[in-house]
């Protein structure tokens, strides 16, 4: 994993699959979510030459069951494609398109426990598979678990420790530290670690404002870093591509009735870069990408 990696996982945590917060779990005994989710990242340059834009097309899907009024279990379902669209420049990453479409399943496990009034255990196990078109799928696959024990300070702070074990496509495993928050700064205001929004994906820290009952905006960064098998017609023949970056995005979630909310995001990608490796992870090639824009939607409902 890289550096910065294990640096920003020490202040962020995925929570359970309705990406709601540490506070308590749902009181229904029954819990099912969809969403469906649009992006595109506009066109940027890389080091050396070329450019590269990437569209994104995503379905969610979450069920929960409370077991006891203290234990709550989750299903987590999701398939996304990242369409990516270079242009050719002169340096080696892109001299040729290193890959085209990348497909991405993910399947995990939520385990919500609260222990008395104050303590809350999160278990988050889960696999996933990312693969260029043309690839298996199983040749991209890697998983681990997210756990934590979160602690109610107050009716306005929630906060925990926990770590993360990781494998990686072609890469070592990893072990790193986390912790889990949950602030009320005020009755409209708060700082919280939680799923990402619209475009935004995985687990991030965000401010939010909720200045109606049907209205939230937010001020939210992350990194991300995604990697996938490649298939075997491109410049590194069952390789491995990756695609990091640090989005920064502000984002608003509007509530229509009862069961449903359409979030819109809009923000920018930085510290972008882009790595090609052979088929035992070694780097044959890599470029860093400027500064790219992005938006999204995300239409999500909720029974």
């Amino acid at each position: 994993m890289h550096p910065l990696t294990t640096i920003w996982f020490g202040v962020i945590f995925l929570f359970v699959s309705s990406g709601g917060r540490a506070a308590e779990p749902p009181a229904k005994p029954w819990g099912l979510s969809i969403e469906a989710l649009g992006a595109h990242q506009f066109s940027s340059d890389l080091d050396g030459g070329g450019t590269v834009a990437m569209d994104e097309t995503a379905l969610r899907i979450g069920v929960s069951r409370r077991l006891t009024p203290s234990l709550r279990l989750g299903l987590n379902l999701g398939y996304a494609e990242f369409a990516y669209d270079f242009t050719a420049g002169a340096q080696e990453l892109v001299a040729a398109a290193p890959w085209s479409t990348i497909r991405s399943a993910r399947a995990g496990v939520s385990l919500n426990a609260r222990l008395g009034d104050r303590w809350t255990l999160f278990v988050l196990p889960s696999m996933r598979w990312a693969a260029e078109d043309g690839a298996a799928l199983d040749d991209g696959a890697f998983g681990g678990v997210l756990a934590a024990a979160s602690y109610r300070v107050s009716d306005r702070l929630t906060i925990g420790p926990g770590f993360g074990a990781f494998s990686e496509i072609e890469s070592d495993a990893n072990l790193f530290p986390i912790l889990a928050v949950d602030w009320k700064i005020t009755d409209t205001l708060s700082l919280n670690t939680g799923g990402g929004l619209a475009a935004s994906r995985g687990p991030g820290l965000a401010l939010e404002w909720r200045p109606a009952d049907a209205w939230t905006l937010s001020l939210g960064a992350r990194y991300e870093n995604e990697r996938f098998r490649l298939n075997d017609q491109g410049p590194a023949p069952n390789g491995v591509g990756q695609d990091r970056s640090i989005p920064i995005y502000l984002g608003v979630v509007r509530t229509l009735g009862r069961f449903v909310s359409l979030s819109l995001v809009a923000g920018a990608k930085t510290a972008g870069n882009l790595r090609l490796e052979n088929a035992q992870g070694d780097k044959l090639a890599d470029a860093d990408y400027s500064t790219a824009p992005f938006g999204g939607a995300t239409l999500k409902v909720r029974f």
